[in-house]
């Protein structure tokens, strides 16, 4: 999320010339004979240091700024769309894909539409035909508004909300809200809501159209005097995002099965042949002196079992990080870390690969172990590939551990040179990927970036130090 604020700062000339680039804020501008510095300091600029406050989370941010002004309010919704519309387009320009900040730029311009639309209602007296002829546009035309009867009868609704359910212009096919509502569950929830609460949202719920097509949609439900509105938001893109990433998940475990399948391959290599080569002794003994000796026969029964043990040991180790797990635990990042590099020491080994462990603190974090694991073993098997692949001599992985205030910081540092700085800004993007198509599916980094910030409320950055690539995993203290 931090690095896409600061795209988004980066940008901001840039935004606000697809703004004043859009016909319609264009005309608008002229009609109403705006000076352009004004109309950049008076409203842009407010409007995206506003902006910019709500994605960073600030508190007791104020609104007021949007009403003082000569623009009337479905002006200030044109405005409002346009400028969401550009953002979204200088993210699509950069290939930003970050479900989390779409969502969450959703949410702020959905604040800004509803401040707008309660300061309408606010109006006790209206004289002005005109006045009155603005606030139906813009209820009918910006926001999906559904008008009810305290018994849940459907009396009215806006355009915009006909347009997202199909409906008739003249006529709602439905009469009440249960013709709505998919699940019977939901439709009880939300009457048992509407009883104790007189504002609230329903972040997902599946909805019918008149056609019958059922989709995804958020509902902020407010109860007035006479009646109960419900504006509605298709969040159907939320859920084809999410599905994506399902997909995105397996493909990512699938990929780590292969790669982890490889390796208990080379983990076992090396006991079969201790115990091949213990085999072939007890063997050769009694060919050359006609018997074993029970002390040497128990010895070398001991060691093959050792082997054994050690081999069963490797296998529950794979066998538990499949399995699907999702209750946090209490552990100190050094022991996952641990066991992380647990599946990867024999291919650390045998590559002459010097790993070093450096733990300045070690604060107990709340996580789910098999994720962060997962993620320490994506990175390092990277930092594995590049220093082979450059060929790189006195070849070197450091692991830092500390902890700063709110966070515990895990670095992963090789020796290999760094990224390109041309890849630096999509090594976490899906199907990315500097290997050849053999070696690499592009979707370890961007499934770490995942798990780490949306899965764990952490970040995971990359940048290049002095000696190779630095990852840096922040992780909240609970």
């Amino acid at each position: 999320m931090q690095e896409n604020i600061l795209k988004i700062k980066k940008d901001q000339i840039k935004i606000f010339t697809y703004i004043i680039n859009n016909e319609q804020v264009s005309s608008l501008i002229k009609e109403k004979n705006i000076d352009s510095k004004n109309f950049l300091e008076t409203i842009l600029v407010p409007l995206f240091n506003t902006f910019i406050k709500f994605l960073e989370n600030g508190k007791d941010i104020k609104l007021k700024f949007l009403l003082n002004n000569t623009l009337q309010k479905d002006e200030l919704f044109l405005l409002l769309r346009t400028f969401k519309n550009s953002i979204f387009l200088d993210t699509k320009n950069r290939k930003m894909t970050d479900y989390l900040f779409t969502r969450r730029v959703d949410e702020i311009f959905d604040i800004f539409y509803l401040y707008l639309f309660k300061k309408s209602q606010k109006i006790q007296i209206v004289k002005d035909d005109d006045e009155i002829g603005y606030l139906l546009n813009i209820l009918d035309q910006n926001l999906a508004i559904l008008y009810l009867s305290k018994d849940g009868k459907i009396n009215d609704a806006t355009i915009s909300f006909r347009e997202m359910f199909s409906a008739n212009k003249k006529k709602i096919k439905f009469k009440k809200i249960e013709e709505l509502i998919v699940h019977k569950s939901e439709n009880d929830n939300f009457f048992e809501r509407l009883e104790t609460e007189n504002n609230f949202y329903i972040d997902e719920i599946e909805v019918s159209k008149c056609d019958k097509t059922i989709f995804w949609a958020k509902i902020y439900v407010e109860k007035r005097e006479k009646d109960i509105i419900l504006i509605f938001k298709d969040i159907s893109y939320k859920k084809s995002l999410e599905n994506q990433k399902k997909v995105f998940l397996e493909q990512s475990k699938m990929a780590a099965m292969g790669e982890l399948i490889s390796m208990i391959a080379h983990q076992w290599r090396q006991p079969l042949q201790t115990v091949s080569i213990l085999a072939q002794k007890l063997i050769l003994t009694k060919a050359t002196d006609g018997y074993v000796d029970n002390n040497f026969l128990e010895k070398t029964v001991n060691d093959i079992n050792l082997q054994l043990n050690y081999m069963s040991e490797t296998i529950d180790d794979f066998r538990n990080f499949f399995k699907p797990e999702s209750r946090k635990i209490i552990s100190k990042p050094s022991k996952i870390i641990n066991k992380a590099i647990t599946f990867l020491h024999y291919v650390l080994t045998i590559n002459n690969i010097d790993f070093k462990l450096e733990i300045i603190k070690d604060y107990e974090i709340n996580i789910i172990e098999n994720n962060l694991i997962q993620v320490i073993i994506n990175i390092v098997k990277n930092a594995i590939d590049i220093l082979l692949e450059r060929k790189i001599k006195s070849k070197q992985i450091i692991i830092r551990c500390d902890f700063n205030e709110n966070y515990v910081i895990i670095e992963i540092e090789d020796n290999a040179g760094g990224i390109e700085e041309k890849s630096l800004d999509k090594v976490f993007d899906s199907y990315y990927t500097t290997k050849n198509n053999s070696k690499g599916t592009g979707l370890g980094l961007y499934m770490s970036k995942i798990i780490i910030e949306e899965h764990s409320l952490g970040k995971l950055s990359v940048k290049n130090s002095s000696n190779g690539a630095l990852f840096r995993i922040e992780l909240p203290v609970e």
